[in-house]
């Protein structure tokens, strides 16, 4: 995370990244982060791709396609599998992608043996997003809280992420549910 946070920052940015793992909040928040930093509005240098079966030479076409008008091309491809099955012509072509163009997979599921999965963790950012512990969940709670200008005692808190679990999503729509009706 913090890679992918300093790029952003310095707005230097790899030519491939993979997000993936359980916690589906932080994936989704560092992919919106990731396309907005790189793309932003901009439609006409923006693909994106979901679900299997996907056409490995069409990517490649596009990827290999100059930007228009734009410094960079950004390829977004989500729960494709590619990381799960293998894909062999992607793993060969990773390492030539030209400089222009960005490949942002998220994936649910990895196989980190894979010629991909190797292909882009030598040219790229992998960034495995696990379920976040109670101390980091509580920090996070309270910084979301004092933005709103909200306290909670201890046992609460405590209580409070025994009843959410650990998905971020789920915490978050509940704190929005105990802020609004606090005010």
């Amino acid at each position: 995370m913090q890679t992918i946070n300093e790029d952003i920052k310095n707005g230097t940015f790899k030519p491939v990244y993979l997000l993936y793992g359980e916690e589906a909040f932080l994936k989704q928040s560092y992919k919106k982060k990731l396309r907005a930093a790189i793309s932003g509005d901009d439609t006409m240098n923006y693909n994106y791709f979901e679900g299997k079966g996907l056409d490995v030479n069409e990517l490649i076409s596009l990827a290999d396609t100059m930007p228009f008008f734009s410094e960079r091309r950004l390829i977004l491809i989500e729960d494709s599998g590619f990381f799960k099955n293998a894909n062999q012509q992607l793993a060969e072509y990773i390492p030539s992608i030209p400089e222009e163009t960005i490949m942002l997979f998220v994936e649910s599921e990895v196989d980190k043996r894979g010629k991909l999965y190797k292909a882009v963790s030598k040219k790229g950012s992998v960034v495995e997003f696990t379920a976040q512990n109670e101390q980091t969940l509580t920090r996070w709670i309270l910084g979301i809280l004092k933005t709103e200008g909200k306290m909670i005692t201890s046992g609460a808190m405590k209580q409070f992420l025994e009843k959410t679990g650990t998905d971020m999503e789920r915490i978050r729509q509940e704190l929005e549910k105990l802020i609004c009706r606090i005010y």
